[in-house]
């Protein structure tokens, strides 16, 4: 299944990593370094799944999910943080987040999430 992501990260590493993985299943990456890039981004195309990290320099990935329901889009979300916390777990789920990552992420990691999230009908978002 060949979709359209979105990966949201302040570091450049992550972004490329995670940009080659996905690419390497056959996906369309487009990549943001932050909130207000990202927003762009989902004005200028649709986007089956984003990838966001909690923390962003110039917002909170957890206000992607708020954007994604504002636009009432079909986007599946998955939040990625290399310092979880059960509030923002919460809170990412309770915004409906498929799924909630810590890093450092396994490629494997990666690739079972986002296949599982496009998997879902879009109907439990």
């Amino acid at each position: 299944m060949n979709v359209n992501i979105l990966v949201i990260d302040n570091e450049e590493s992550i972004r490329f990593s995670f940009g080659r993985f996905l690419m390497a299943e056959g996906h369309n990456v487009i990549t943001a370094g932050g909130y207000r890039e990202a927003l762009a981004k989902m004005d200028e195309a649709e986007f089956e799944l984003i990838l966001v990290d909690i923390f962003l320099e110039d917002g909170w990935g957890v206000d992607i999910l708020r954007e994604v329901m504002q636009r009432d889009l079909k986007t599946r979300v998955i939040v990625m943080t290399a310092y979880p916390s059960t509030e923002a777990a919460q809170e990412s789920f309770r915004l409906h987040a498929v799924d909630y990552l810590v890093k450092p992420l396994e490629q494997a990691e990666l690739i079972r999430s986002v296949n599982k999230a496009l998997q879902q009908d879009g109907e439990s978002r």
